[in-house]
């Protein structure tokens, strides 16, 4: 895959390349992958914009943008 098929997303402070076209959701597994975090508390998650606006797991990702969420306890 080229560097024009991908972006970088800032989620909680850590830069993550995805694909282009990547959605919330990606970028949450993405990042619990990498901080090997349990998978199955993704869904619990409240994600917020940078103008700290929710969105949802389903909403659409650009290069650039910044993403923050609480971590879920167990």
């Amino acid at each position: 895959m080229s560097n024009e098929n991908k972006m970088k997303v800032k989620v909680n402070r850590r830069t993550l390349e995805l694909f282009e076209g990547a959605k919330v959701r990606n970028a949450l597994l993405r990042y619990f992958t990498v901080k090997k975090l349990d998978k199955k508390l993704v869904e619990q998650v409240e994600v917020h914009d940078s103008f700290g606006h929710v969105i949802d797991h389903d909403a659409p990702l650009s290069d650039g943008q910044k993403i923050t969420f609480d971590i879920p306890q167990p």
